[in-house]
């Protein structure tokens, strides 16, 4: 699987610690204005639908959106990565404009674009898995606010990258030997205002560790994965950031 990272630094203090709801409402204003060739600037019954990358990425609905926002939460620093998965990479060009438009009040900004392929290939044993930004994932039908499973993690991310890759749904049945050494998970309370709906939105989720044991080459290539393509809720806004560490 090939993806497009975008990145984008800009030479001035981070406005705050969540930058997601900020930069992706920014840019999806300069988006549209773009894109959108629909002379009343709609999007409801537009004839363009299907060939927009502003509605793939901003208003269809039920849909496992083609990118997403990838920045360090508590960072000081105003940097951010942009990741395009699938059909939205033939788009790069435009997006990055749109992108770099919705930041022209900054004066000094760095742009890189790099083409990369997800590769895996399993070196350890003993891993720490690290929730670097909220984790919004679902059970028993609520977000979990206190604890999640692995296992819970394992199956989004096989889901996700299928759906990243226009694949098919395909159950998967885990080796499930591994063993989870410890947790030291907590709640990240976040919220964003939301001008289209009119609310203030929770975007708050699990963040913190797990160190698991006994992992197999199968978890640990899809936890690599999840990696890139983020994880659970919300990734277009940066939710859902892991990271996977080798400890031996």
């Amino acid at each position: 699987m090939t993806y497009t990272k975008q990145t984008y630094n800009i030479k001035t203090k981070k406005p705050h610690d969540f930058i997601g709801s900020k930069v992706r409402g920014a840019f999806g204003y300069a988006l549209k204005d773009k894109v959108c060739v629909n002379p009343i600037f709609e999007c409801k019954e537009c004839f363009a639908l299907k060939e927009c990358i502003f509605y793939k990425f901003y208003e269809e609905q039920n849909t496992t959106h083609n990118y997403r926002l990838d920045f360090k939460l508590f960072s000081q620093k105003y940097k951010f990565s942009l990741l395009l998965f699938n059909d939205a990479q033939k788009h790069k060009d435009v997006i990055a404009k749109a992108m770099l438009n919705s930041l022209k009040e900054n004066k000094e900004i760095t742009f890189k674009e790099k083409q990369k392929t997800l590769k895996t290939k399993k070196k350890a044993k003993v891993i720490k898995l690290e929730f670097l930004t909220p984790l919004r994932m679902k059970r028993q039908n609520r977000f979990a606010t206190r604890d999640i499973e692995l296992l819970d993690i394992l199956l989004s991310i096989h889901k996700r990258h299928l759906d990243l890759q226009g694949l098919a749904y395909e159950r998967v049945k885990l080796d499930t030997s591994y063993k989870t050494v410890s947790k030291n998970l907590r709640y990240q309370e976040l919220t964003r205002r939301s001008n289209k709906q009119k609310m203030t939105m929770n975007l708050g989720g699990l963040m913190g560790e797990m160190i698991i044991s006994d992992v197999n080459e199968e978890v640990y290539n899809l936890l690599k994965i999840g990696e890139v393509i983020g994880v659970g809720k919300s990734t277009v806004f940066g939710l859902g950031k892991i990271k996977v560490e080798d400890l031996g």
